[in-house]
């Protein structure tokens, strides 16, 4: 169990960058600026948690959502989803991790169910960013496994 639980990690970890340098770069290119996912996430944990108003706070929740909840929950539950291979267990992963963020994250940065008050864009581009993580998660998940040893 240790073992699944460190190559999970190391994998949410991997699927975070990777889909934080897609936001980045999409950032930079003047994509959507009005649509930064890590400028949601700063407004809703400073009013949840009473965070201070930072962007810096922001990327550290992320990193540490990405990483330790989600790679730690999908080290843990990998055993047990449905699919055959560890990128299919991980995109099967993320679309429920999709949804869960659709109906909690969302509604706590007020701009309701789903995201919904920015419009469509918000919904469909982050189920997008989750498919990414996903396929991300269970490619590093596999890679970790003949590092680390499969568990």
């Amino acid at each position: 169990m240790g073992a699944r639980l460190v190559r999970g990690m190391l994998a949410g970890f991997v699927a975070t960058f990777v889909i934080s340098m897609i936001l980045v770069l999409r950032l930079a290119a003047g994509i959507m600026p009005w649509y930064d996912p890590i400028e949601i996430m700063n407004l809703a944990a400073h009013d949840l948690l009473g965070t201070p108003d930072s962007r810096m706070v922001a990327w550290a929740i992320h990193f540490v959502v990405g990483t330790l909840i989600w790679g730690l929950l999908f080290g843990l539950l990998s055993p047990y989803l449905p699919g055959r291979t560890d990128m299919r267990r991980g995109l099967e992963f993320s679309l429920a991790a999709w949804l869960v963020v659709m109906v909690t994250v969302f509604p706590l940065a007020g701009s309701g169910l789903f995201g919904l008050g920015f419009g469509l864009i918000a919904p469909l581009s982050m189920l997008v960013a989750h498919v990414v993580f996903g396929l991300s998660i269970g490619i590093a998940y596999g890679w970790a496994g003949g590092v680390l040893g499969h568990a």
